[in-house]
C-alpha cells in the first residue's frame, strides 16, 4: 500500500509564482511533501492526509493570475523516507511537453514600486515579480529556471537572493529577479554606439530629447521601438520620411486610460477597449479617432478613422510614460525590408539613419515579440497581430489527440501566425511578416 500521491499538474505553470502558491498552499492546509518543475509541468508528493482533496480543491480556485491548469493527473506514490516538511525542489530534466508562458505587462505592485522614492527599485526599469515582466523574450530552454534564461548572466546580491528564497516574499522564485545593484541597466547612446549616459541620467535625457522633438530607439522586453512625440508632426514626419513609412498607420503609447474619451452611445464597447489595453497582455487596440486623444498629430494615422493606441507595458515604457506626460509614437524597430533588430548592435546598424539617440540595456533578447494588435467587435477581441503577451499560447486538444501525419499550418500572405497539430497542446506561434 503507497504512503502518499502524486499530483501532476499540467497547462500554463511555469514562471508564473506557482510553485510558491504549492508551496503557500501546502503549509496553509499542514501537508508534507514536495514539489518541482520538470519538463511535463509541475509535480507535487505529498504524504496521505484528510486535506489532500482541499488542497487540491484550492489549487484549481485559488490558481495564480497568469497560470492556467489543463488538469491534474493523480496516481499513488511510495515515500522511501517521509518528509518532515513541504519544500520546493530542483528541476527536473526529460522531453519538454509543457507550455512556455508570454510576456506579462507589468503588475500594479510593481508599478507602485517603481515610483515609491523609498523603495529600493524606485525607477529601476526591470523591475518584475512571480504576476508579471518577461517569460517567452527570455527563455533560452525549457524548464523555466534562470539558468535557462538570459538572466543567467546577472547574479543575485544578497538582498535579491532572500527574496527568492523567501516563500512570504512576491518574488519567491520569480527567475527574472533583479534590482539596481545586480540586474541589468540601461544607457544612453548616440547614433554611432557613443554612450552618453547611464541609468537615471539616462533615462532623463531620453525624456529630454523626446520632448524636444527627437526620435529615439528604445530597446524594450522583445525589441526596439522607435518613439517620438506624437503630438509633434514634424517629429512624425520625419520619423515617416527616415523609415521610409508615407502612410501606414504609427501606433501611440498614451499616459493611462484617461486619455481615452468615454463615447456617449456604446458603454460597453468602451468598457472592453479599457479591460484589453489593462490585461496582462497589453496589446495595441484599434480605437475610433473620435475617443482618442485630440492632441495627437493628423500624421499618425492619415486617411483613417481608427488608431492603435496602447498602455505602458514594461517598466522603461511606464518610465518614459511618467516622465514625459505625453502620448509617444511606438512603432518597430526595424529598417524597410528588415526584421526588427534585436540586439543592440543590429539596432545601430538598422536604425542609425533613423533615430537620433538610443535607450538600450544589457539584458539579451532572446525571443522576439512584437506588439500585440486587436479590434473589438461586437465587444469580443479580435486578433489582427498574435505576438507579445498572447504566444506562445495552446490550443485546446483532446488528450488523446494525435495527428497522423503531424500537420503545419502557416496561415496567409501577411502576418502569418504559425500553428503545429501533432498531439495536446499544441502551440500558436507569433505573427510575422
Amino acid at each position: 500500500m503507497s504512503n502518499g500521491i502524486t499530483l501532476r499538474v499540467k497547462g500554463k505553470v511555469q514562471g508564473v509564482g506557482f510553485r510558491p502558491f504549492v508551496w503557500q498552499l501546502a503549509h496553509h492546509f499542514g501537508l508534507l511533501g514536495q514539489v518541482s518543475n520538470d519538463s511535463l509541468g509541475v509535480l507535487i508528493h505529498l504524504t496521505l492526509s484528510p486535506q489532500n482533496q482541499h488542497f487540491i480543491n484550492a489549487l484549481t480556485a485559488q490558481c495564480p493570475p497568469l497560470a492556467r491548469i489543463e488538469r491534474i493527473e493523480q496516481t499513488p506514490y511510495q515515500w522511501e523516507q517521509l518528509p518532515t516538511n513541504f519544500t520546493i525542489v530542483k528541476s527536473g530534466g526529460g522531453e519538454m511537453d509543457t507550455q512556455v508562458v508570454p510576456d506579462a505587462a507589468t503588475c500594479q505592485a510593481c508599478i507602485d514600486e517603481l515610483f515609491d522614492p523609498q523603495n529600493r527599485r524606485y525607477h529601476y526599469p526591470f523591475i518584475n515579480c512571480t504576476h508579471c515582466g518577461p517569460r517567452f523574450t527570455i527563455i533560452k530552454k525549457m524548464p523555466y529556471d534562470r539558468p535557462f534564461t538570459s538572466m543567467s548572466a546577472f547574479p543575485f546580491c544578497p538582498i535579491c537572493q532572500h527574496e527568492y528564497q523567501d516563500p512570504a516574499d512576491r518574488r519567491f522564485h520569480a527567475q527574472p529577479n533583479a534590482c539596481p545593484v545586480c540586474g541589468p541597466h540601461i544607457w544612453l547612446a548616440d547614433h554611432q554606439g557613443q554612450q552618453l549616459a547611464i541609468k537615471e541620467r539616462a533615462l532623463t535625457q531620453a525624456c529630454q530629447a523626446l520632448l524636444a522633438g527627437k526620435i529615439v530607439a528604445v530597446k524594450g522586453i522583445g525589441g526596439f521601438h522607435l518613439v517620438c512625440d506624437a503630438r509633434n508632426s514634424e517629429s512624425v514626419a520625419r520619423l515617416r520620411a527616415r523609415k521610409h513609412r508615407p502612410a501606414k498607420p504609427l501606433a501611440v503609447m498614451l499616459t493611462g486610460t484617461e486619455q481615452i474619451q468615454k463615447p456617449g452611445d456604446n458603454a460597453e464597447f468602451y468598457s472592453k477597449v479599457i479591460e484589453t489595453l489593462t490585461s496582462t497582455a497589453a496589446p495595441i487596440v484599434l480605437i475610433p479617432k473620435e475617443i482618442a486623444p485630440i492632441s495627437l498629430s493628423e500624421l499618425i494615422a492619415p486617411g483613417l478613422t481608427e488608431v492603435g493606441v496602447m498602455l505602458p507595458a514594461n517598466p522603461l515604457q511606464h518610465l518614459l510614460a511618467h516622465e514625459t506626460q505625453i502620448p509617444l509614437v511606438m512603432t518597430s524597430g526595424n529598417a524597410t525590408g528588415h526584421t526588427p533588430a534585436l540586439t543592440n548592435e543590429e539596432a545601430l546598424i538598422q536604425l542609425g539613419d533613423i533615430a537620433e539617440l538610443f535607450l538600450m540595456h544589457n539584458r539579451e533578447i532572446i525571443q522576439r515579440a512584437d506588439d500585440s494588435l486587436v479590434r473589438i467587435e461586437d465587444d469580443q477581441c479580435v486578433m489582427i497581430r498574435r505576438s507579445r503577451g498572447y504566444v506562445p499560447d495552446a490550443i485546446a486538444l483532446p488528450t488523446t489527440f494525435d495527428a497522423q501525419p503531424a500537420i503545419l499550418a502557416l496561415g496567409g500572405d501577411l502576418k502569418k501566425c504559425v500553428l503545429s497539430l501533432k498531439r495536446a497542446p499544441s502551440y500558436y506561434g507569433a505573427a510575422f511578416r
